[in-house]
This record gives structure tokens, C-alpha cells and sequence, in this order.
């Protein structure tokens, strides 16, 4: 292969990898009027125990109030070890607009899908 073409395609090959992680992580699942997403991280900060430990305990909570879960998401992502830190898990669900007020009350937090990423903890 000629070396500028192959240069040429290390470099399309590069910028690829850079824009994949600029999508939203709802791609294709937008909340709509009737849903929403709402999100609860593992712990407020490391070093402090996980409050769960994995997706499905997350969603158990949702369950035990009531809360039908439509669609579900776990992020993670890097961050600092210093026990000040937020901790790098974040679990996210799609329910129905009309039992937001109920998840809200009980620990979890509205995301909005076009702004609010998993780096914007609250």
C-alpha cells in the first residue's frame, strides 16, 4: 500500500475513535412525554459503601416502589481514587413521567438526555 494512503487511513481510523464517545448514552432511547430518565450513583463518594452493588439492585428498589422500569442503563467511567471523589458507577433507568415524583422521593435524580451526562453527578 502506498505509505500516504496508509497514513491517510491511520489517521481516518484516529478521528473515528475520537467521536464515539461524544454520543449520548441515549442514543435512541430519548425520554419522550410520557418517560423519563432518571439515574442513582452506586455511593456519593469513594470510599464509602456501594448502596448497590449492581444494576439489578438498583432496579429492585425501583420495583419495590411501584416503579416500572421501561429501559436501564449502568455507566462507568474514570475518576479519581481519592476517597473525596464521586464514585464512577451510575445507574440509570426509563420510567413512566407519572411515577417521577415517587423516584425522585426516594433517592434517584431526573436527567435531562441532551445536557446531563454521567459527569454531571448531583
Amino acid at each position: 500500500m502506498n505509505p500516504s494512503k496508509q497514513i491517510l487511513l491511520y489517521v481516518v481510523f484516529a478521528l473515528s475513535l475520537t467521536n464515539t464517545g461524544c454520543e449520548s448514552i441515549f442514543l435512541n432511547e430519548q425520554s419522550t412525554d410520557f418517560t423519563q430518565w432518571i439515574k442513582h450513583a452506586a455511593a456519593v463518594e469513594q470510599c464509602i459503601p456501594y448502596e448497590f452493588a449492581t444494576i439489578e439492585d438498583a432496579l429492585k428498589e425501583l420495583s419495590q416502589a411501584n416503579i416500572e422500569v421501561l429501559s436501564s442503563k449502568k455507566i462507568e467511567f474514570s475518576v479519581c481514587s481519592a476517597c473525596f471523589c464521586p464514585v464512577g458507577l451510575e445507574y440509570y433507568a426509563l420510567i413512566a413521567q407519572k411515577q417521577l415524583t415517587t423516584a425522585v422521593e426516594i433517592g434517584w435524580t431526573v436527567v435531562n438526555d441532551s445536557t446531563q451526562t454521567h459527569s454531571m453527578t448531583q
